[in-house]
């Protein structure tokens, strides 16, 4: 397989590692090449990064997100915000 290709689930890795760390310079590119071609995993990125973004704003239990408990309020405006973001790609 060529070195720049990646798979849904390769690429669905990278954007979660994204959200914790850098990615390398190859990763950075193999990513871009990917979600460009692949419209599902745009979408997931997309996702992600709105998730991510809502999460730092939400403050969590003990600031350790796993205990973090979303009202039905939050949760509705997350989906909201998903589906704008989805209504723009």
């Amino acid at each position: 397989m060529n070195i720049l290709v990646l798979s849904c689930k390769k690429a669905s890795l990278l954007i979660e590692k994204k959200a914790v760390r850098k990615l390398s310079l190859l990763e950075r590119l193999q990513l871009k090449i990917h979600t460009r071609i692949c419209e599902k995993c745009a979408n997931y990125q997309t996702q992600s990064l709105v998730i991510e973004g809502l999460l730092k704003n939400t403050p969590s239990a003990n600031g350790n997100l796993s205990d973090l408990q979303l009202s039905q309020k939050t949760k509705e405006q997350i989906q909201r915000q998903i589906d704008e973001n989805l209504k723009k790609n």
